[in-house]
């Protein structure tokens, strides 16, 4: 089995094309940093039609995700790579619904349906997302128990239309950047023209409009590899 481990903002990948594989021992082992590959998710593409590729996420605990903006971000730049499209808009087919994308030579734009907030501090992307101050820090534990079905995020506002945020992702943990996140991030605090958001491993752009809002990452290919049967993992 083929793979491409990628990368947004240190958020990073195994994109497989091909059947999806939902074996969750599979999916953890693959995931696991020291006998796998390593990754914060398993990333399956699939063509659906002819512009549309279908994605489905798969956490480090093998859990399914319904979306993930870095992702489908990493994702698209393998498809121009790897799958030979030559689009500069395709469409992106997930468990949470339809996505336009941008691929342009060094970035990669996700155009989100404009995020619902559920509560004061809940939003909706396609993923759940809980956010609150930086230092709530300290009660990650308390909170991940309280919102296990949320990814959470500690934010700090900086200089300008700019914020920092810390993010603790639902069947990952601890992770360098959260891609739906800052599109609920930028999207709770009433940003303005672009926001934008530093990750712990680098730093995306969020514009929220009056229908929709976009994500603009610069996603990286790090290394192809192929997997020698599952029974060596």
């Amino acid at each position: 089995m083929k793979f491409v481990k990628a990368q947004t903002n240190g958020n990073d990948f195994v994109i497989i094309n091909g059947t999806i594989n939902e074996d969750v021992h599979f999916l953890k082992l693959l995931a696991d940093r020291t006998i796998g590959v390593g990754c914060d998710q398993v990333v399956f593409v699939t063509k659906n039609s002819k512009d549309c590729y279908k994605l489905a996420f798969f956490n480090r605990d093998g859990s399914a995700a319904s979306m993930c903006g870095n992702g489908a971000c990493a994702a698209a730049t393998y498809i121009r790579n790897f799958l030979g499209e030559r689009k500069h808009e395709i469409k992106m087919l997930t468990l949470s619904g339809e996505y336009p994308c941008i691929i342009n030579e060094n970035d990669v734009s996700i155009r989100f349906m404009l995020p619902q907030k559920l509560d004061k501090c809940t939003i909706l992307t396609g993923n759940l997302h809980y956010i609150t101050s930086m230092p709530e820090i300290k009660n990650v534990s308390k909170l991940a128990k309280e919102h296990g079905e949320c990814n959470l995020h500690f934010i700090e506002s900086l200089t300008g239309n700019s914020i920092k945020i810390k993010t603790f992702e639902k069947g990952v943990g601890w992770t360098m950047a959260c891609g739906s996140g800052a599109v609920a991030v930028a999207y709770l605090v009433g940003s303005s023209g672009i926001t934008e958001i530093y990750h712990d491993g680098g730093k995306s752009f969020v514009e929220i409009k009056e229908r929709h809002a976009t994500l603009t990452t610069r996603p990286k290919l790090v290394f192809e590899g192929e997997l020698y049967g599952r029974s060596t993992l």
